[in-house]
């Protein structure tokens, strides 16, 4: 995964690392992986996390990808496909964890 900078802002993920007053993340590589959005706006959900639906290897950190809310796929578990998708730029994402596996199995870590 590669790190992207971004300096100090109001909005800051509580689980990302902070020094002084950067803040380090990681974007997202691959389809899979978990993630949460990086400067959000003030009506979104600090908390929610997305799922990468898109296949990442042509994309630049620039480009928009589609993303899918772990809550709406919950809501729709008898028919994932139904679940909104939402579309935000590559580098406003940092990951959280490498696939939904390691993402449920972190709850019993913390």
């Amino acid at each position: 995964m590669r790190e992207c900078i971004h300096y100090d802002t109001p909005r800051l993920l509580s689980s990302v690392i902070t020094e002084k007053n950067m803040t380090t993340h990681k974007i997202p590589t691959k389809q899979g992986q978990i993630c949460k959005i990086v400067n959000r706006l003030p009506d979104e959900n600090l908390a929610e996390t997305y799922l990468i639906l898109e296949d990442l290897a042509s994309y630049s950190d620039d480009a928009t990808i589609y993303v899918v809310s772990i809550t709406d796929l919950q809501r729709n578990i008898s028919n994932p496909t139904a679940a909104p998708r939402k579309a935000v730029m590559k580098s406003k994402l940092t990951v959280v964890a490498e696939d939904l596996t390691s993402y449920v199995e972190s709850w019993n870590r913390s």
